[in-house]
C-alpha cells in the first residue's frame, strides 16, 4: 500500500514544531562482519538456469560481435534527427518531442533504438530510470504504424467496432510498473489509432475485459500472472494470432519473483515463433545465467546484446551516504522518523522522502492508511513522482522497477528480510546523476542482524544527528529537549486517530517480522509490550493467534499471550483488548485547536458520506495536489525555523 505525506496531527506536527537548522553528526562506522548468507532460492529459477562457463561464454560472444557496431559518439542525439533519417515515422517524432516534451535522447535510448528497430531479437543490459522504458517502446510503436493488416477501431452502421488484435504483449513483474509502462504508451500511440490496455492483479478480471473488449487493443501491457490467467482462460477472448513484438522488461526482476513458470505457460499459448515471426525484446539491470537462460528459451541464435552499464560504475549502496540509527525502543521509531523529516525539510531545495516497512499493516498504521484503497495506490504514486516535496510510505512494492525522480531520503524502518531488499530499496535514490541518502533505524537487539546481512556496505551509526532514538519512552516523563517532547506529543496525538484494532494487527505484524532478528525471546516480548503501551498507546499487547504463534515458533515460549480463535472473532478480540491510553478521539496532548481531517483534505467529509460515489470523490480529493502541497510546506517555514 502507497501513501502521499501523512496528514491530521502527524502533517500538523510539521507545521508547528521548531526545526533544528544544524544538527551535530559524529557518525560510528558499524564494523560489518562477513558471513556467507546466501540469496533466497528459487525453485522456478531453475527451468531457466545456465551453467555459468556457458554462460560466461555466450555472453562474452555476442557482446564482441555486437561491439562492432556504430560507435557510441556517432548515434543520433536527438530524437527529432531519427525523423529527419526516416528511422521513425513523422508523428511518432511528433509524439516524442511535441506532446511528450522529449528532445535529447539518453545513453540507453541511442544504443538500443537503432538496433531494436531493425527486427531482430535484443538483450539489453540497463538500469531502471534510464529511459529504457521509451526505449522498448518506440520499435513496438514503429513497426505498428507501419502495418497495413492491423485491425483499428471503425463505425459500422452507427455502430462502434473495436477488434482486439493483439500485436504486441509487454509483460512487467508488477503492477505498479506495468501501469506505469502502459501511461507513457498511451502517450506514445495518441492520435494513431493504435489501443493500449493494461492488464494487471490487484484489479477486478472482468472490468478490466469489458474495457478491452470496448475499446480494442493492439499492444498489451501485463503481469506474468494475469496474462496466463487471460490466455488460459477459454471465455476470456484474448488471443494473440498474430503477435509481432513480445517484450519482457526487469527480466532478473521476474525471474527472481518466481514468475518463470508463468513465463513458460504464457509462451506456450503465443503462437509458435517458426510459424508467426516475432521480434523478443527483453531487458534487464543484471544479466544473470537465469537471465541468459531465458534468453535461449524466448530468442533467436542471432540476437544482439546492448550493454548499457559501466563495469567501473560504482553501485548506490557503495556510493551514497548511509546511517544506522540505533533505537532504545521499537516505539522510538516513529517519532524518529518525525524527528529526521523535520530536520531534513528545507522549503528552499526538493525534499522526497520514501519511508519503506515491512509489512502493509506497518504501513497502514503509519499514516493512517485505512483509508488509502488498493486501486489509489498508482494515483498516489503519480502524484509522488510530479511533486518536489513529499513522503511516501511504502513497502517494498516501489523498491524496484519504479522510478521516482530526485528522491532524496529512503529511509528504511527495521531490518529488511534479505540484503537484496535493502540494496533496492536504497536505489531509489541518487539516480540520474543525483545525490541522496540512506536511513535505517533499528532497534538495538538487531545490530548483530544488521551487520550480518549488510557486510561490507558502508552503513555507519549516527548517534549524534537525532535525540529521540535514545530516549527512554517507557519512563513517564523522559527528560530530554522541549523540541523532541513536541514531536513525541504530536505523534501520540496522529496514533490516537488510529483505531485500537488496527494497532494491534499492526503489532501482531511488526511481531512476526521481528521474530527472525531477535534472538533472545524475552526481550522480543519486552518490546513488543513497550511498543503496544508505549508506542500504540494500547493497555497492553495483543493476544497472539495461537496458529502464527506455532508458526513463529512462539507457542513453547513463556509471558506470550496466546488465544485460540476465529479470523471472524478476531476484530472482536483486538477491539476489546484494552483502552486506548491516547484516546479515542484525541487529536492533541495541548492546548491548540484539535486536528481535523479536513483541514488539509478539503470536501472529505462529503465524499464519506456519498455511499459508492464517496469512493470516487475519495480518488478527486484523497491526495493534495502537488503544487498546493508544495505551497502548504513553503507557507509554513517560518515556524519551523
Amino acid at each position: 500500500m502507497l501513501g502521499a505525506f501523512r496528514r491530521s496531527a502527524v502533517s500538523h506536527a510539521l507545521r508547528s514544531c521548531p526545526r533544528t537548522l544544524s544538527a551535530r553528526s559524529s557518525p560510528q562506522r558499524l564494523q560489518f562482519l562477513y558471513s556467507s548468507i546466501s540469496g533466497p532460492s528459487s525453485t522456478s529459477k531453475s527451468l531457466f538456469h545456465s551453467g555459468q562457463f556457458r554462460f560466461s561464454a555466450q555472453v562474452n560472444a555476442v557482446a564482441e560481435n555486437s561491439s562492432q557496431n556504430v560507435s557510441v559518439e556517432e548515434l543520433p542525439t536527438r530524437f527529432a534527427e531519427l525523423g529527419e533519417r526516416n528511422i521513425l515515422p513523422r508523428n511518432l517524432v511528433e509524439n516524442l518531442t511535441k506532446h511528450m516534451k522529449l528532445e535529447t535522447m539518453t545513453e540507453v535510448q541511442r544504443r538500443t533504438i537503432l538496433e531494436s528497430v531493425k527486427g531482430g531479437d535484443m538483450l539489453a543490459q540497463a538500469k531502471t530510470g534510464t529511459g529504457k522504458t521509451v526505449a522498448f517502446l518506440i520499435p513496438v510503436v514503429e513497426k505498428l504504424l507501419g502495418d497495413r493488416s492491423l485491425l483499428k477501431t471503425s463505425y459500422r452502421n452507427g455502430r462502434k467496432i473495436a477488434p482486439i488484435d493483439i500485436r504486441a504483449i509487454v509483460i512487467s513483474p508488477t503492477r505498479e510498473l506495468a501501469e506505469q509502462i502502459a501511461v507513457e504508451a498511451k502517450r506514445l500511440v495518441a492520435r494513431t489509432g493504435l489501443q493500449v490496455q493494461v492488464a494487471v492483479g490487484g484489479t477486478m478480471k472482468r472490468a478490466a475485459l469489458h474495457q478491452l473488449q470496448r475499446e480494442g487493443c493492439h499492444i498489451l501491457v501485463a503481469t506474468p500472472g494475469r496474462l496466463k490467467d487471460l490466455l488460459t482462460d477459454p471465455t476470456s477472448g484474448v488471443r494473440a494470432p498474430k503477435l509481432n513484438t513480445f517484450v519482457l522488461d526487469e527480466a532478473d526482476r521476474l525471474l527472481d519473483e518466481g514468475f518463470a513458470p508463468e513465463l513458460m505457460e504464457i509462451q506456450h499459448r503465443l503462437p509458435d515463433p517458426a510459424e508467426v515471426d516475432r521480434q523478443t525484446l527483453m531487458f534487464s539491470a543484471t544479466v544473470a545465467p537465469e537471465v541468459m537462460g531465458m534468453v535461449r528459451s524466448t530468442m533467436k541464435r542471432d540476437f544482439r546484446f546492448v550493454k548499457c552499464v559501466r563495469d567501473d560504475e560504482v553501485p548506490t549502496h557503495m556510493s551514497v551516504p548511509q546511517k544506522a540509527v540505533i533505537l532504545q525502543g521499537l516505539e522510538n521509531a516513529m517519532p524518529t522518523l518525525l524527528e529526521l523529516v523535520k530536520k531534513s525539510y528545507d522549503p528552499r531545495s526538493t525534499f522526497k522522502a520514501i519511508v519503506y516497512f515491512g509489512s502493509t499493516r506497518e504501513t497502514n498504521t503509519a499514516f493512517e492508511a485505512f483509508d488509502q484503497l488498493l486501486a489509489q495506490r498508482t494515483r498516489v504514486a503519480n502524484w509522488f513522482r510530479k511533486c518536489q516535496s513529499g513522503i511516501l510510505f511504502s513497502t517494498d512494492v516501489t523498491a524496484r522497477g519504479m522510478d521516482f525522480p530526485n528522491v532524496t531520503h529512503v529511509i528504511q524502518i527495521g531490518v529488511p528480510k534479505t540484503r537484496e531488499d535493502y540494496i533496492h530499496r536504497l536505489g531509489r535514490t541518487a539516480r540520474a546523476g543525483k545525490t541522496g541518502q540512506g536511513w535505517i533505524f533499528i532497534h538495538e537487539q538487531q545490530m548483530g542482524t544488521l551487520r550480518k546481512l549488510l557486510r561490507d556496505i558502508p552503513v555507519e551509526v549516527d548517534r549524534e544527528t537525532l535525540t529521540i532514538p535514545s530516549l527512554k519512552l517507557t519512563e513517564e516523563s523522559p527528560s530530554t529537549t522541549p523540541e523532541a517532547t513536541e514531536t513525541l506529543l504530536q505523534m501520540k496525538s496522529g496514533f490516537a486517530q488510529v483505531s485500537r484494532a488496527t494497532k494491534s494487527e499492526t503489532c501482531l505484524a511488526q511481531l512476526s517480522n521481528l521474530v527472525g532478528s531477535f534472538r533472545n525471546r524475552s526481550l522480543l516480548r519486552e518490546a513488543i509490550t513497550n511498543l503496544a503501551i508505549h508506542g500504540y498507546g494500547l493497555r497492553d499487547a495483543p493476544h497472539i493467534p495461537s496458529s502464527m504463534a506455532e508458526k513463529a515458533g512462539l507457542d513453547r515460549e513463556s509471558g506470550f499471550s496466546i488465544r485460540n480463535y476465529k479470523p471472524s472473532q478476531r476484530h472482536r478480540q483486538d477491539s476489546a483488548q484494552g483502552h486506548n491510553n491516547y484516546g479515542d478521539r484525541r487529536r492533541s496532548f495541548n492546548d491548540r485547536r484539535p486536528i481535523r481531517n479536513n483541514d488539509f483534505y478539503p470536501n472529505r467529509r462529503a465524499a464519506r458520506s456519498s455511499g459508492r460515489q464517496g469512493s470516487g470523490a475519495r480518488e478527486r480529493h484523497g491526495a493534495p495536489s502537488a503544487e498546493r502541497f508544495d505551497k502548504w510546506l513553503d507557507n509554513r517555514k517560518d515556524e519551523w525555523a
